[in-house]
């Protein structure tokens, strides 16, 4: 049995690590088993052992935890003072979006964490998009001008597959292979994707964005009208020419 101080102890020690970014500071037994619905095989199926969590979940984690924001809410423990279960509001500063948080905290006679279960309410998060999957020719070409020149976050970069954050969109990219080879570029009069549009809440925000990927030798329109929708815009292409477009809500 723990005191209720050392169990509020090893709660605030693992969201602390989180706001270092310091996966070793956390005390996870060799053994934790981990369950979280954004962890792979969800909330139904554990991620065993420390090593295994590091790799499956901190990796991915660990970009989004940039500026990240946590505030404990509260805590409540059981009776025979074993499990700690905290309740947070954590701001993801990649994502712009506040999530109420609840990790339940299993403490071994040891002091540290053999079992831990994360539930978050993802409302803030509410899109009807989950993710927009693209091709690329050249992975270089598209890091340096999603991630370098319009300053979205790299959140997976492996050979097979990179993805940015926007909002609290995917954008995931593999590599293109097309099988007629004069198809290197992306045409928007095919059968299929247009182009895509990002939403934007301010007019000031539409013309700070078109200011930086000119500066940044991106062409684009300019700030333009829509007329069949009476809605602010602005059009630009990426290295493979998709389209893509940062629009007025």
């Amino acid at each position: 049995m723990h005191t209720k101080e050392q169990l509020r102890q090893v709660a605030e020690t693992y969201f602390q690590a989180l706001r270092d970014k310091n996966f070793d500071a956390i005390p996870f037994s060799d053994d934790i088993a981990f369950r979280a619905p954004l962890a792979p095989g969800g909330a139904g199926n554990p991620i065993k052992g420390k090593k295994e969590l590091f790799e499956k979940w901190w990796k991915p984690l660990e970009p989004a935890l940039d500026g990240a924001e946590i505030k404990i809410v509260d805590y409540y423990f059981n009776e025979s003072l074993t499990e700690v279960f905290a309740k947070v509001e954590f701001y993801i500063a990649v994502m712009g979006a506040t999530l109420r948080a609840a990790d339940r905290f299993v403490i071994n006679k040891d002091g540290k964490i053999a079992e831990q279960e994360n539930h978050f309410d993802a409302s803030p998060m509410k899109s009807y998009i989950h993710h927009i999957g693209l091709r690329s020719m050249d992975f270089d070409v598209t890091k340096d001008f999603y991630q370098n020149k319009l300053g979205w976050k790299l959140v997976m970069d492996k050979p097979e597959l990179i993805i940015f954050l926007t909002g609290s969109v995917f954008i995931a990219f593999k590599k293109a292979d097309p099988r007629d080879k004069q198809f290197t570029k992306f045409s928007p009069f095919e059968v299929g994707l247009d182009h895509i549009a990002i939403s934007c809440e301010t007019e000031e925000e539409l013309h700070q964005f078109t200011k930086k990927i000119t500066d940044a030798g991106i062409e684009n329109t300019g700030v333009k009208l829509d007329p069949a929708l009476n809605k602010l815009y602005v059009a630009f292409k990426d290295p493979d020419r998709i389209a893509w477009e940062f629009y007025m809500k």
